[in-house]
């Protein structure tokens, strides 16, 4: 008989061979079913939902010595070592808390590499060019928001660009823009000047930390010549000898000194800045657009004649 009740009565039921044709449930249907209802009444005995991966992380304030590389390696410490960071913070500048464990990130080149070579690979060349640039500017909170936008990266692949809806994306996005914005003008607003050496040596007085990537541009275009690029900020100088470069801490107010003839060099160009300026075309706001005012402290045609 029908389990629904008699079968003349049931939608199933056949008039010539007055039988039910009722398929009957398969035994995989009904154990499904009732380990269904089983993992219902758990959840409901001991309101316990699915474990999250993330709740078997280690909540720490993660510290590093402040290099890329190193910042590099705490994105491996969270995939192999089970570490989630609730801030990132350089080692000898960070403020310390009470609530939190610290928990400081060797830097290791080959794990550095690797992690280099996965973003490239995983997420994409651009995503790479963009924790370069937003790593060397100076906000406060880069590190944790460099750190979201490539764990969120490893996830969405070479779409994370296109998550705009994530405060971590559309932070690291602007921040590129900013920085690599910064480098493209220095790379034509710097003056070398020739010291008593013969190496042209030049300053500049950056927002960001830009010097790593400017020295990319001189080194292919002055690529037979000995220059030295001064950041004055942060006391840093790029040296080239004529193959390479390297750059190491300089203070601030070194003394250079010039060749005889660079006062010289220096009028003329300053004469044939002026000499070309058409006075009735003048547009000092379309200039600062153009032209910032802090980068003319470094430029000869700005210096007071």
């Amino acid at each position: 008989m029908c389990p629904r009740g008699p079968c003349s009565s049931c939608e199933y039921f056949c008039v010539k061979t007055k039988k039910c044709l009722r398929p009957k449930e398969s035994t995989h249907n009904k154990e499904r079913q009732a380990h269904k209802g089983q993992q219902v009444l758990d959840a409901r005995m001991y309101d316990a939902p699915k474990a999250d991966a993330s709740t078997n992380r280690r909540q720490v304030a993660v510290l590093f010595d402040g290099s890329l590389e190193g910042f590099l390696c705490i994105l491996y410490a969270y995939y192999y070592e089970r570490i989630s960071p609730l801030m990132i913070q350089v080692e000898g500048l960070h403020q310390m808390t009470l609530d939190s464990e610290e928990y400081f990130v060797t830097t290791d080149y080959d794990k550095a590499m690797k992690v280099n070579d996965a973003i490239i690979k995983k997420i994409s060349p651009a995503a790479e060019r963009h924790l370069v640039y937003a790593f060397l500017s100076e906000e406060e909170d880069k590190f944790i928001t460099i750190f979201r936008y490539l764990v969120l990266g490893f996830k969405v692949g070479p779409l994370v660009d296109d998550h705009l809806q994530e405060d971590c994306v559309l932070r690291i996005l602007k921040l590129s823009r900013y920085v690599g914005r910064e480098a493209h003008l220095l790379n034509g607003f710097c003056r070398f000047q020739e010291t008593t050496s013969g190496i042209f040596y030049c300053s500049i007085e950056p927002k960001n930390y830009v010097l790593p990537i400017i020295c990319e541009h001189f080194r292919d275009r002055m690529m037979n010549q000995q220059w030295i690029i001064h950041d004055k900020v942060r006391g840093k100088a790029a040296v080239y000898n004529g193959e390479t470069y390297v750059i190491s801490d300089v203070p601030r107010s070194a003394e250079v000194a010039f060749a005889e003839n660079e006062d010289r060099i220096q009028e003329l160009w300053t004469t044939f800045f002026h000499s070309v300026n058409i006075k009735e075309r003048v547009n000092p706001k379309v200039q600062k657009n153009l032209l910032p005012l802090h980068f003319r402290k470094s430029m000869t045609e700005f210096q007071l004649r």
